[in-house]
């Protein structure tokens, strides 16, 4: 099987707006508004998203404000700032990560 394509919003980049795909996405750059994704969402360190997201898998080393739903699971990073609910049935919170909302893991 060919592996997925990656988009990736470099840094200085900014998105605002509804942004959905079947691809991997990784952010450098700011996204704001609605993400729905049927892949993995990176938010890499200095990447900012202000949005509800709805993707398969995510990692957040940056910063995210906004509710989260993934259907797999949800890894916040050391250096991690998170802000909003996040609903899934498998969340890793690392050592260092910073988390303000509601974890809903009954789905």
């Amino acid at each position: 099987m060919a592996t997925a394509d990656i988009c990736t919003i470099g840094a200085g980049v900014s998105i605002n707006g509804r942004l959905t795909g079947s691809t991997e996405v990784n952010v450098f750059g700011r996204v704001e508004g609605n993400i729905i994704l049927e892949n993995h969402l990176l938010v890499e360190q200095g990447g900012e998203v202000v949005a509800q997201v709805e993707a398969q898998t995510m990692t957040v080393r940056g910063m995210l404000n906004g509710d989260v739903v993934a259907h797999d699971v949800v890894t916040l990073a050391t250096g991690s700032v998170v802000t909003g609910n996040i609903r899934a049935p498998r969340i890793i919170i690392e050592e260092g990560a910073r988390f303000k909302g509601n974890i809903d893991m009954d789905v």
